[in-house]
């Protein structure tokens, strides 16, 4: 009989079936940084670095089938795509072995709703960044970043194709994309204005989210064609049940994020929705999302044996060993939890194993070691017949 890859592995539980045992796919780039030895601000710029560090954490601490997102050397990209660039290790100032971070503030004014509407997304966001991203508003800078995203590119693949010969499967890669309502709350006008337009600008918010969708669905398609890796990750935050009511969920939110997934699978590409916050009272609503096409990667927050009850028979769900218990519990607590997954969410197929969002940088190894080693010992599923 012939060995299963990781790449058939993971495919199989999105279609909600059974492969030969449950694939873990853990949010392990910075855990593994530190690990192996190196910074955050060498992950980020240099994936030669990063692929030694992370082959050193796997060696030692167990095998993974593959990385979700990773953000190991994307920082060019990370600088050019956001208004305001994030705060990168290493950069003007920033220590070398800091956390990333969004840098979030209001950059635009609730009137500009109309603006957008008017004159298109992509022609307001290139006029945008020109005056908030200084790389977008100095032309030789932009040319030498270009330059830096294109190596990143070919990085990228070169490192792919690599892991993909240790049997270790890239999820999404740098396939990023944004609904129109996250991106807004982020990127544009910040959570409290954001909240603010959700009562005062409701029909404008959703007038401009529609000329987004029209950018924001192809740049998903394009990132996943040009990385090779049909699966796009879309993240989840300000559009849960911890920022907004179910009414507005389902008048606003949940067209934006059904026309996003639902295109992606007309072309083929599994959205991987990693959710964080509490998703709970709105588990119900993604009974309409394609079944077996999409991920539903869930970050602690949300109950994940709800989830299954709920939607268990319809999307495949990723989760979700808890961040506080990789930092702070012990190694049995961990593996007595990756059983109770494996029992209560993972037993009749549709499931991957994987951290609550990031493993933290600083989680204890052994408990890292718990996680990734106990699909081997009790995630297998019995043999048909």
């Amino acid at each position: 009989m012939a060995l299963i890859t990781s790449e058939e592995r993971i495919n199989t539980a999105i279609r909600l079936g059974k492969p030969d045992r449950i694939p873990v796919v853990p949010l392990i780039d910075m855990f593994a940084s530190r690990y192996g030895g190196i910074t955050q601000h060498e992950m980020l710029f240099d994936i030669k670095k990063y692929d030694r560090a992370l082959e050193k954490t796997i060696a030692d601490l167990g095998m993974i089938d593959g990385m979700s997102l990773s953000y190991a050397g994307m920082a060019p990209l990370m600088s050019l795509i956001f208004l305001v660039p994030p705060m990168l290790p290493g950069v003007d100032g920033y220590p070398d072995d800091a956390l990333w971070q969004f840098v979030e503030k209001t950059v635009m004014e609730a009137e500009e709703y109309n603006d957008i509407i008017a004159k298109g997304a992509a022609r307001w966001m290139f006029g945008k960044m020109r005056l908030h991203n200084p790389i977008m508003g100095s032309f030789p800078r932009l040319i030498k970043q270009s330059f830096k995203i294109a190596s990143y590119g070919i990085q990228f693949k070169l490192s792919a194709r690599r892991w993909k010969k240790k049997g270790v499967t890239t999820l999404v890669g740098p396939n990023l994309t944004f609904t129109p309502m996250e991106w807004i709350s982020i990127g544009l006008r910040s959570f409290t204005d954001y909240v603010m337009d959700l009562y005062r600008h409701p029909e404008e918010m959703q007038a401009a989210g529609k000329e987004f969708i029209k950018l924001f669905k192809p740049l998903g398609l394009i990132l996943s064609r040009l990385s090779g890796v049909p699966r796009v990750f879309m993240g989840g935050t300000r559009t849960s049940a911890s920022s907004i009511n179910p009414k507005q969920f389902e008048k606003y939110a949940l067209p934006e994020w059904l026309e996003m997934c639902r295109y992606y699978v007309r072309h083929k590409i599994t959205p991987v929705l990693h959710l964080d916050s509490d998703w709970t009272p709105f588990l119900h609503f993604f009974k309409e999302f394609p079944r077996g096409k999409c991920i539903l990667n869930l970050d602690g927050a949300t109950d994940i044996f709800e989830a299954k009850k709920i939607i268990g028979d319809h999307m495949c769900i990723m989760g979700d060993v808890p961040a506080t218990m990789l930092k702070l519990g012990r190694p049995e607590e961990v593996e007595q939890y990756c059983r109770r997954l494996f029992r209560e969410v993972g037993h009749d197929g549709g499931f991957i194993l994987s951290s609550g969002c990031t493993i933290p940088i600083d989680a204890r190894p052994e408990n890292v070691k718990a996680m990734l080693q106990s699909v081997q010992r009790y995630g297998h599923y019995p043999s048909p017949g």
